[in-house]
């Protein structure tokens, strides 16, 4: 057995897409039978899957991604969550308790397991003080399984613009994040193509 987890959803036709969003088409244009090959052309948003989300998702500011900063030891907290609102405190008080503090948190949100359902789009907020745990502590990735990182009033996607603009790249979309520990080894590689906001990613941990 692989000590490796995946950590990303699959993605299929099936899904259900953020309200919105235009669905996955996948379509065979080529055939073994009448070409000697086969060949697929997909036509995905970046948002589907399991992706990494870049500054000039909310801003006109590009960013060269370097492929080393999704790439590391991480930490993985549970924090509380009360009335739908991550805890910062808690979250906080677990992060400084680890042995380690690393510059990658993954949130186990308990939240993948809705994951294809309506109610997954209905996914915990933040307080606006996690913005500044994660600049004191020097965490410039934040990955959780949930479709969208947003404070509890935020409807200008506010937390996203706060984040990524201080160099804070989120992750989202995980899943199987009850199989981590508290410190794992993570790779969450983006894909490069010019003048995507956002890049699929396929994500895998190891507990250390």
């Amino acid at each position: 057995m692989s000590e490796w987890i995946d950590l990303s959803v699959k993605i299929k036709k099936a899904n259900l897409v953020y309200p919105g969003d235009e669905p996955l088409e996948l379509k065979k244009v080529k055939s073994l039978s009448e070409d000697g090959f086969n060949l697929h052309q997909l036509n995905i948003n970046m948002h589907l899957g399991t992706h990494i989300d870049f500054k000039n998702h909310v801003s006109t500011k590009e960013n060269d991604i370097i492929f080393e900063d999704f790439l590391g030891k991480a930490n993985v907290i549970r924090p509380e969550i009360l009335n739908n609102v991550i805890s910062t405190e808690d979250v906080e008080d677990k992060y400084l308790n680890l042995r380690y503090q690393e510059r990658i948190l993954i949130l186990d949100l308990h939240h993948y397991y809705k994951f294809n359902t309506k109610s997954y789009y209905e996914c915990p907020k933040f307080e606006p003080s996690i913005f500044r745990f994660l600049e004191d502590n020097n965490i410039n990735v934040l990955g959780a399984d949930i479709p969208d990182f947003s404070y509890f009033n935020d409807h200008e996607l506010k937390m996203h613009k706060d984040l990524l603009k201080s160099d804070i790249y989120l992750i989202e979309n995980l899943t199987n994040l009850s199989q981590l520990t508290s410190h794992i080894y993570l790779v969450a590689l983006p894909l490069e193509i010019e003048g995507v906001e956002a890049s699929l990613v396929r994500a895998i941990a190891k507990n250390i």
